[in-house]
């Protein structure tokens, strides 16, 4: 399975490589909106994750790009800082499926993909 995620936080993903090889999971990281637009429009992802902390609202972007001119169903998730609640009901109004509140428990991160890809 394919995942894009995208985020800026090198430790983040760090964090998270080993545990997506360990599912057998391809992870796919691109750090900016662009760059995870034109990724998933060339090979199109089981999952999408999107950090919500990208500068200038570009996850927020990503969101309601990738419904609008990429896919309306591949599952996408948000994860945001609990402070910035706000986000991520917009990015919920904006087609997100779900969302993960920061810090990240890469547990729960990890639960709610296999939720998302059964």
């Amino acid at each position: 399975m394919k995942i894009l995620f995208c985020t800026a936080e090198d430790v983040l993903l760090t964090t998270l490589e080993y545990r997506f090889r360990k599912k057998g999971w391809q992870l796919t990281v691109a750090k900016n909106a662009r760059r995870a637009l034109d990724m998933a429009r060339k090979e199109l992802p089981a999952l999408l994750v999107v950090d919500l902390e990208l500068p200038e609202y570009e996850g927020l972007d990503i969101v309601q790009h990738f419904r609008k001119q990429i896919h309306p169903t591949v599952p996408l998730l948000t994860i945001a800082p609990v402070e910035e609640e706000s986000l991520l009901f917009e990015s919920l109004r904006l087609g997100a499926n779900d969302f993960i509140l920061k810090p990240l428990k890469p547990d729960e991160l990890m639960l709610r993909i296999r939720r998302w890809l059964a």
